[in-house]
């Protein structure tokens, strides 16, 4: 029976659930408690086997394409069947020996067969010790390259292992928000779905072109796409150049094209594949290719003529769906920024094809990526001694069509070939394109608080830069003794180029009257030639890594060693001598961790990680009270250490996730403000340790039929490093953060369909210091967001309010500014398959 079908699922348990035939035939089917959301119904049927663990056998290409409003309550597998197939055209048969096999409804052309005939499965009530966490097994290959989250959970990940792994085995605070959870909030940025994410807070920057600055556990974290992180290293070089903001970096990936987005906690420099801080990294999970057919598309409208369109492809290229495919397709066009500026625009193209065959697992594509962005619709306020002032943007500040533009293609790869039993050969390898152009004014400031003049200066830039990144590594799985081990040993390397970029030198500032007008400023021109240049960054990252298995022990350990290197630094010390200040920096890594399964829905887990940032050359300095000469300063070393708990809850129908964790940045360079040595340039000091200690708890799932919920909490206690014959700087963030949202489903038969969803997203006040001599205080606040929905099989509406009371809230870090956070925002988005 098995062997005939394309695919089987086969979910192993214990010998007291399964009875014989006979006697099956003779018994009352059991009803079990069935709570499964809806989603593809191939999906769904894995999940009631899953949950009787038993067997279902039918056709992926009868069932891909189609969809299933899930099972809720108390029912017979028979039933719980009946009901997830409901309008697909689809039955379950029972067959003899206890499992169901799927088929298409016959034409009925005699009287029905009676209902005892068909024999169901019972399931034992009894309690079962120790069972084993049910085990899919299929006699064909999984056809997709992504993820199988259900709901608002995730249960593996890739990201902080480089292979498949189960959340509850990695010894690692790994959060995460998935396509469900971004749905029902209606995300509009990465940063919008952060919001979820305990221990995480951004910063805007000074216009809505440049990226946020996300922090996790207080510390700037690297943001990743798909492993592959942004290098922040050549956007500094950009700036000093005189090259403008930021352009678009995969904080700007469209909604519509990303799968999951996922935090890991800690010093990982080698996931990373470079320099971070030890707070955590951001990675970006985009769609991949699947044999399951998808044709969905999305339209939405929302205030200030806010209007968005996506569309969403895939499905199998081949009879045997070897062969898949996805294209995402994404566009926004606004008609306004709320102060005044010509609106935002963008287009985004991301096509994809996937093979897995044998042994080989391959996805590759490209996207494409066009953003107009103005330089205004961001509000923020001045910060004071008695805290925000009043919002600074009523108006264009510049010119309306002061903007910038930005062009991004980038082409992937990603292998896996099976060699032997046991050992596989895997290569990934992404390569960027980026074209920038910026023409306005990007920064305005008044003379001095409560001044009634002030000064605005332009941004008149270009630059084009490429990007390679490639990583090859081999993996093999064996056993030493009672050890299983899976050995993943491997390189990366990446290079940034700055191809070309502009040197006009922008206008001078320009005075104007506060707060200013576009009209008082002068047109500003893209640059009209450019420089072309070879200078680039080169990041190498060796690592070796062993999972080891021993019983309820799961240990993860990572060894590594990073390089950073440039080709075009030099440096003239004060006798006009040229120094080459370009050689590399190196500093070895490591990550250790450990997890025990105190039992099937417990494990506790802890770790120590390390990460590396590279030191400066400095010249004529002095270092920490020496002589003066040329410096090199040592690496900026992070470490982290975080034991923690994660359960599975509910008959496995929610997680709940705790971290206590002290993370430590040490000898960062610092320029001394007092004196300098006759004979040198400025003096520096090594700072002594930031120490950022705090805790995290987590919590996602289905409560009950129809009621969704993810929740979480987090304390920070942050503190910089206090250099010397100075006060200790103030921290920048809230210390208590919390967040909230769930939906609930409503259950009877006539409202079936409907439901609504509420969230809150709350902090503590904090202190900044907008002046030497002044500190500005940012009282705590809570935002709260609804909506209400309708799904049906093929189509769904949801009417979001965000910000529902119109509370004026503040960003969750400031400077001499707090960003002013948008006011109540009204969003419809329809969604259809075809």
């Amino acid at each position: 029976m098995i062997s005939s079908l394309a695919v089987s699922v086969l979910v192993a348990a214990t010998t007291s659930v399964w009875v014989s035939p006979a006697y099956a035939a003779s018994a009352q089917p059991a009803k079990v408690s069935f709570n499964i959301p809806a989603g593809q119904l191939e999906q769904v049927l894995v999940a009631i086997a899953r949950s009787v663990r038993g067997i279902i056998l039918f056709d992926p290409a009868l069932v891909g394409s189609l969809k299933s409003v899930g099972v809720s309550g108390s029912l017979t597998v028979q039933d719980a069947l009946r009901e997830a197939m409901q309008g697909t055209g689809l039955e379950a048969v029972a067959n003899p020996d206890g499992s169901f096999g799927v088929h298409r409804v016959a034409v009925k052309t005699a009287l029905p067969i009676a209902a005892e005939v068909l024999p169901a499965p019972i399931v034992s009530t009894e309690p079962e010790p120790s069972v084993l966490p049910p085990v899919i097994v299929t006699n064909s290959v999984d056809t997709y390259h992504g993820y199988h989250d259900t709901g608002f959970i995730m249960r593996d990940t890739r990201s902080a292992t480089r292979t498949d792994t189960p959340l509850a085995n990695i010894p690692q605070s790994i959060q995460g928000v998935t396509t469900d959870l971004m749905e029902s909030q209606q995300a509009q940025s990465v940063v919008d779905t952060l919001r979820n994410v305990s221990a995480v807070t951004y910063a805007r920057g000074s216009g809505v072109d440049q990226a946020a600055t996300i922090y996790v556990r207080g510390f700037i974290a690297p943001v990743m796409k798909n492993g592959v992180a942004d290098l922040v290293s050549l956007t500094n070089v950009i700036n000093g150049r005189g090259a403008g903001s930021s352009a678009i970096t995969s904080l700007d990936t469209p909604i519509a094209a990303i799968e999951r987005v996922e935090v890991l906690g800690g010093a990982d420099s080698i996931i990373t594949g470079g320099p971070m801080e030890p707070g955590g990294a951001v990675n970006i999970v985009t769609k991949r290719p699947q044999a399951n057919t998808i044709r969905e598309a999305t339209l939405e409208i929302g205030n200030d003529g806010h209007r968005r369109a996506a569309l969403d492809l895939a499905g199998s290229l081949s009879a045997d769906r070897t062969w898949t495919y996805r294209t995402v397709i994404s566009a926004t066009d606004d008609a306004r920024t709320f102060d005044g500026y010509d609106g935002a625009r963008e287009l985004y193209l991301a096509p994809s094809v996937g093979y897995k065959h044998d042994g080989t697992t391959i996805a590759a594509g490209f996207s494409h990526q066009l953003n107009h962005s103005p330089f205004g619709g961001y509000q923020s306020a001045e910060l004071t001694a008695q805290g925000p002032g009043p919002d600074q943007h009523t108006s264009p500040w510049g010119r309306p069509d002061d903007h910038s533009f930005a062009a991004k293609t980038e082409l992937f790869y990603d292998l896996e070939q099976r060699l032997a039993p046991g050992w596989a050969f895997l290569s990934k390898a992404h390569y960027t394109k980026l074209r920038y152009n910026a023409a306005g004014y990007a920064n305005c400031f008044p003379s001095f608080v409560g001044a009634s003049d002030g000064i605005c200066f332009p941004d008149q830039s270009s630059v084009t830069s490429y990007t390679r990144n490639i990583e090859n590594s081999v993996r093999a799985s064996f056993q030493t003794g009672p050890l299983q081990h899976t050995l993943l040993a491997g390189m990366s390397y990446g290079q940034t180029r700055l191809g070309s970029y502009s040197d006009v030198s922008p206008l001078g500032g320009v005075i104007v009257p506060w707060p200013p007008s576009g009209l008082d400023l002068p047109p500003v021109s893209a640059p009209a030639s450019l420089i072309t240049t070879d200078d680039t960054f080169y990041y190498t990252n060796f690592f070796l890594q062993d999972q080891v298995t021993w019983g309820r022990w799961h240990v993860l350990a990572n060894v590594g060693h990073e390089q950073e290197r440039n080709n075009f630094s030099t440096d003239t010390d004060s006798n006009g001598v040229e120094h080459d200040t370009s050689p590399p920096k190196n500093a070895p890594v490591y990550n250790v961790g450990v997890a025990y399964r105190l039992n099937e829905n417990t494990a506790l887990y802890a770790n120590t990680f390390r990460s590396f940032t590279p030191g400066s050359t400095v010249l004529d300095s002095t270092l920490n009270g020496g002589p003066p000469g040329v410096v090199v300063a040592p690496p900026t070393i992070g470490r982290s250490v975080e034991i923690g708990v994660k359960l599975n809850l509910l008959n496995n129908r929610a997680t709940f996730s705790a971290a206590l964790f002290r993370a430590t940045h040490k000898d960062v360079l610092y320029q001394l403000s007092g004196p300098i040595t006759a004979t040198s340039y400025s003096d520096y000091v090594l700072l002594p340790s930031t120490i950022s200690r705090g805790i995290e708890l987590n919590f996602a799932g289905r409560l009950m039929p129809g009621w969704n919920l993810t929740a979480s909490y987090s304390y920070i206690a942050f503190q910089y490093a206090k250099p010397p014959d100075q006060d200790p700087q103030i921290s920048q963030f809230p210390r208590h953060r919390a967040s909230l949202w769930t939906t609930y489903d409503l259950q009877s038969e006539a409202w079936r369909g409907w439901g609504a969803g509420i969230g809150l997203t709350a902090r503590s006040g904090y202190t900044a210091v907008p002046d030497s001599d002044v500190l500005g205080h940012i009282a705590g606040q809570t935002r709260t967001d609804a909506s209400i929905y309708y799904r049906s099989r093929h189509w769904s509406t949801t009417l979001g309010i965000k910000n529902l009371f119109n509370r004026r809230l503040y960003s969750d870090f400031a400077t001499s500014t707090v960003g002013v956070e948008p006011s109540r925002t009204l969003l419809l988005t329809n969604t259809f398959e075809f």
